[in-house]
């Protein structure tokens, strides 16, 4: 969810990660060239393949060397009580002094991966777990991630989200890793121009947010398939996220949002947006009570030309500006 809460708010439970290699040639990269006539399927076992090779890289080398290789320049990645951290150097700067591997060696997997038609664009989302003294393996966060494929065909991480977990999100039976809905009819657009459509979605969504209750607003917009990295064993599918939002209702908590930057592919749909939120609610004395928070969300458009989220999460921020 864009946002998880103890007691009356807060924070959303995720999870981040994920990447391409350091080197074109390396696991999960691409040739550059015929990427039209790249099945769907192909596209997702790269991104898949990248995703593994990061958390190669990470239970090799550390988490900070790893991400320092993989991510993109500008990347974000959304920890929990900090603004977010903005561009490589920051993001190996805040992993070197909180690394995740700081009780062991760690690794990732993603329970769920998809890409855009066009393989521009792509996102997982998966657990984190620790190797402590090469026997005991225990789940110590989830992840969201966004993907960007480069020109060289790499798979490198644009935008992603961390929280600690102490259970791995667990499919239920027959769920696919990859959406099996039916896709939106095919477009050619600029993906500045996406990423406006899906900003507008997700201002809507806050405004439903805002006037209706954040309960009716997160069942409103999740699509049929929605994975959320929330609650003990994850939420999945659309029945799940609307009988896991419904308490909260606009009485219990005023959640309200704003996107602030973001990507999308030019084949129209798929986009991810970051923003900033801030939740009103009262804690265990009825006193009145905010928290900043920020947040990632996944967006694709449906069959019938609506956008809706696949999956969202974030964290805690130390006051209202960033992400």
């Amino acid at each position: 969810m864009k946002r998880m809460f103890a007691g009356a708010l807060v924070v959303a439970a995720l999870g981040t990660l994920g990447c391409g290699g350091a080197k074109a040639s390396g696991p999960g990269a691409e040739a550059g060239a015929g990427t039209a006539r790249r099945s769907v399927e192909d596209l997702r076992a790269g991104l898949r393949a990248a995703d593994q090779s990061l958390s190669d890289a990470a239970e090799k080398s550390g988490s900070a060397q790893a991400f320092a290789d993989f991510v993109a320049d500008d990347a974000v990645l959304l920890v929990d009580g900090a603004y977010a951290q903005k561009g490589r150097e920051a993001i190996r700067a805040w992993l070197a002094a909180h690394p995740l591997e700081a009780e062991g060696k760690v690794r990732w997997t993603p329970v769920r991966w998809d890409v855009s038609a066009d393989g521009t664009l792509g996102y997982s989302v998966g657990n984190t777990s620790v190797e402590s003294g090469g026997t005991s393996v225990r789940p110590s966060g989830r992840y969201i991630t966004a993907w960007k494929r480069q020109p060289d065909g790499q798979w490198r991480v644009v935008a992603a989200v961390h929280n600690a977990s102490k259970t791995a999100m667990t499919p239920p039976a027959g769920f696919t890793p990859s959406s099996t809905l039916p896709a939106p009819a095919p477009r050619a657009m600029a993906p500045e121009q996406v990423l406006e459509e899906a900003k507008a979605a997700d201002r809507a969504f806050a405004a439903q947010s805002a006037s209706e209750g954040m309960g009716k607003a997160f069942t409103a917009y999740a699509a049929e398939d929605a994975v959320m990295p929330l609650g003990s064993a994850g939420l999945f599918g659309h029945d799940a996220v609307a009988k896991a939002y419904a308490p909260f209702t606009l009485d219990k908590i005023d959640l309200r949002w704003e996107p602030v930057l973001g990507d999308a592919a030019g084949s129209g749909d798929l986009a991810f947006t970051v923003g900033r939120a801030i939740a009103t609610g009262r804690n265990e004395q009825g006193q009145p009570e905010v928290d900043h928070v920020k947040y990632l969300t996944i967006w694709r458009r449906q069959a019938d030309g609506q956008w809706r989220y696949v999956t969202d999460g974030g964290n805690s921020s130390p006051g209202p500006q960033g992400p």
